[in-house]
């Protein structure tokens, strides 16, 4: 069946098309007037495309089309003297109405026409004479009927096929559910063992092991990494089967990115006598945009291939950079090994599901098989495509050519600050803590519990650990505890964790409704976040439990006021002469009205959409000014412990609104990161100034209403 659309451009097209052919006919054997007449028959397809216009009916459109085509096809004929011929004319329109494939509009048409057939033989027969015998006119008409019936049976038919197939469609669409529904249940199911088995590790990597200890502990870290790694590929692959897998680009760091890659790639080779050789071109942009996560993985993914099927010589990463008039440019990306070959009958195997080559000489190499077709699929949906170079028994260079927007256009020279990315990265710091924040976590496995409580434990807090969904409303609609931040698992038994958070939502209270809740969850379905955040939830933290993310997600929720810089080790104040106690309480909207050059809105959806924790926000910042410590330690040249004063400016900024002053100090933080000294030597006297003419902007607005109250500040 067709479109309905389709079915009324063609219909008017062919109805068009037969009323022109008997214009130039009358026009040529009866002149201009019965032409003029004739052209009455236009009035059937004008009319059909007004209709259509204005009525979204289908019906209605239809009926109007094939009435006024009967009428005016009758009068034509009737002018012209071809009423022995009406039929072929009516049988046109037949064909016509069965595209559109209704049966009850079919079986009108064919009821109706028959009858003006018929009524047609029985009225004016003398005029059908003069043109057309009875007795072929009457064989014109049950040609005509068993048409019809024909039709009839044509039409039903297309309609119970598509009755089916849209049966078929909704089981389909039932399988899919059932498979992500699986998938779901299988992320979470072994993501929660995994997490224990990842987070414990992580514990015991802070503890004061021998060497050869140390050097267990980090084989489980990273082999359990390497199974999450398999599992993640099987569903990613689901979800770009699916069409559910989504390109998300944002600011990265391009020597971090390579770092990491490398590094586990470094990590697979070990005891290998296979190379890793990189050749990074030192022109790349040091801050690029693009989907980071998609990027790192189609580079392991074809590092982890090329080592998979390489026993000797090396294996090399080649990256360069091409710049557009634009300003941004594209990254050349080449990975070259020297291992067994592709032949050109096994090419098409490599990118087909689970596909590998030469399966039996092959038989000790890792993997799903889908490495290489979720890297190709990937490129696709960035608008990028992969190459092959292969010679059997010489090794193979896959290559992909990337467009990427470029943030800070300043060199990134990797060979240069390789070493200072690996100190970096060598272990997680702590850059804050958090000693009076209450934190909640919910989930009914007790070793999830140790794991998270142990780990929040480093950032000074001790949380209370919740064991169910119930429990945790109680806890919230009690009120007994104002806690700032509630961590809530999501698949438990009796009440799952959006479940949960939808009760503590609709209960009566303001502060049920603005409490952070974070779902902290193995489900790595792409989709699941939606879930969470139509359930009220604020964010979310994947299992296992990554140091890195976990500060993240503190940082950004923890009130501001209740976190305490880590610098070198040392927890840094506000500084000395600054009011730690509250500040007068004024009237909101008359407070915001005031904060000229930062952006309110953003700083009150920061807060929760509420005024009153906004203003809390503001005033902790108007007192807790770190300048003092950035200018301190700008004049002794500790590079380091400027860069965590800057990050800690930087997310004190972006909690209130002050965008482009959090922007400055995220500059300044990535010079210190790059030990880009002319960089800050430039800058910082701006930047302190755009700082404390933010202070000025905030401690004025909470103010001026209470000038009496000013010396409290000072």
């Amino acid at each position: 069946m067709l479109p309905f659309s389709t079915n009324i451009i063609l219909c008017v097209i062919e109805f068009f098309s037969v009323v022109l052919l008997h214009v130039a006919y009358a026009l040529s054997q009866y002149g201009p007037e019965k032409a003029a007449l004739i052209s009455i028959g236009f009035l059937p397809a004008l009319l059909t495309v007004l209709l259509y216009r204005i009525i979204r009916d289908e019906k209605i459109v239809i009926r109007c089309f094939y009435l006024t085509m009967v009428i005016t096809s009758y009068i034509i004929s009737w002018q012209l003297g071809m009423l022995g011929t009406l039929s072929v004319i009516y049988f046109a329109g037949a064909l016509m109405l069965a595209l559109y494939a209704k049966r009850s509009l079919m079986l009108e048409y064919a009821i109706i026409t028959t009858l003006a057939l018929l009524i047609n033989i029985l009225v004016f027969r003398d005029a059908i004479s003069l043109t057309c015998p009875p007795e072929i006119y009457l064989v014109y008409l049950l040609i005509y009927v068993f048409g019809m019936v024909s039709f009839q049976f044509l039409v039903n038919g297309v309609n119970d096929y598509k009755a089916k197939m849209e049966e078929k469609n909704e089981e389909a669409q039932n399988a899919l559910e059932a498979k992500a529904n699986f998938l779901a249940n299988m992320s979470h199911e072994i993501r929660t063992p995994m997490n224990a088995i990842y987070g414990m590790a992580e514990l015991l990597d802070q503890k004061d092991f021998e060497e050869e200890e140390k050097e267990y502990i980090d084989t489980i870290r990273k082999s359990s990494e390497n199974l999450l790694a398999i599992i993640n590929e099987i569903l990613d692959f689901s979800k770009i089967d699916s069409g559910k897998m989504e390109i998300n680009e944002e600011e990265y760091h391009f020597n971090s990115l390579i770092h990491d890659v490398l590094s586990i790639i470094e990590f697979r080779m070990k005891n290998r006598s296979v190379k890793l050789i990189y050749d990074i071109a030192p022109d790349i942009p040091r801050v690029l945009v693009g989907d980071e996560v998609r990027i790192r993985q189609i580079l392991i993914n074809l590092l982890n291939n090329a080592v998979n099927f390489t026993r000797k010589g090396h294996v090399a990463l080649h990256v360069h950079w091409e710049p557009d008039i634009d300003g941004n440019g594209y990254l050349h990306v080449a990975v070259e090994d020297t291992g067994i070959g592709i032949s050109e009958a096994d090419r098409n195997k490599l990118f087909t599901a689970f596909g590998q080559i030469d399966t039996k000489k092959n038989r000790n190499v890792e993997g799903t098989g889908l490495g290489l077709i979720i890297t190709k699929r990937l490129l696709n949906l960035m608008g990028s495509d992969i190459g092959l170079q292969s010679r059997v028994g010489e090794g193979s260079t896959f290559s992909f050519v990337l467009r990427q927007q470029v943030k800070d256009p300043r060199p990134s020279n990797y060979d240069t600050n390789h070493d200072r990315i690996t100190a970096d990265n060598a272990g997680y710091r702590i850059t804050f803590k958090a000693p009076t924040a209450r934190v909640m976590i919910v989930d009914d496995n007790k070793v999830n519990l140790t794991v998270a409580s142990e780990l929040m434990k480093r950032f000074g807090f001790e949380a209370v650990m919740v064991e169910s969904g119930t429990e945790a409303i109680n806890r919230v609609e009690e009120h007994l505890i104002d806690y700032d931040i509630i961590f809530m698992d999501h698949m438990m038994p009796v009440m799952d964790g959006v479940e949960a958070t939808k009760h503590i939502r609709a209960l009566n209270s303001e502060y049920a409704r603005r409490i952070p809740i974070i779902a902290l969850t193995a489900n790595a379905i792409k989709g699941v976040e939606r879930t969470f955040r139509d359930a009220g939830m604020n964010d979310y933290l994947a299992k296992p439990i990554h140091m890195n993310q976990l500060s993240s997600i503190l940082q950004k929720w923890i009130p501001l006021e209740k976190q305490v810089p880590i610098v070198n080790g040392m927890e840094v104040m506000p500084s000395k002469g600054m009011q730690t106690g509250p500040l007068p309480v004024l009237e909101k909207d008359e407070i915001i009205d005031m904060l000229k050059g930062i952006n309110v809105e953003d700083g009150l959806r920061n807060c929760g959409g509420s005024k009153a924790v906004y203003i809390k926000v503001l005033t902790t910042f108007a007192s807790s000014n770190l300048q003092s410590s950035l200018q301190e330690y700008f004049k002794k040249g500790d590079v380091e412990n400027y860069t965590v004063m800057a990050h800690s400016i930087k997310g004190a900024c972006r909690n209130i609104g002050a965008n482009d002053v959090a922007d400055q100090a995220y500059e300044l933080e990535c010079a210190g990161k790059d030990e880009d000294i002319d960089f800050i030597n430039k800058y910082h006297q701006t930047f302190c100034d755009n700082y404390a003419e933010v202070i000025r902007t905030v401690t004025k607005a909470l103010l001026t209403q209470n000038p009496r109250d000013l010396h409290a500040v000072r």
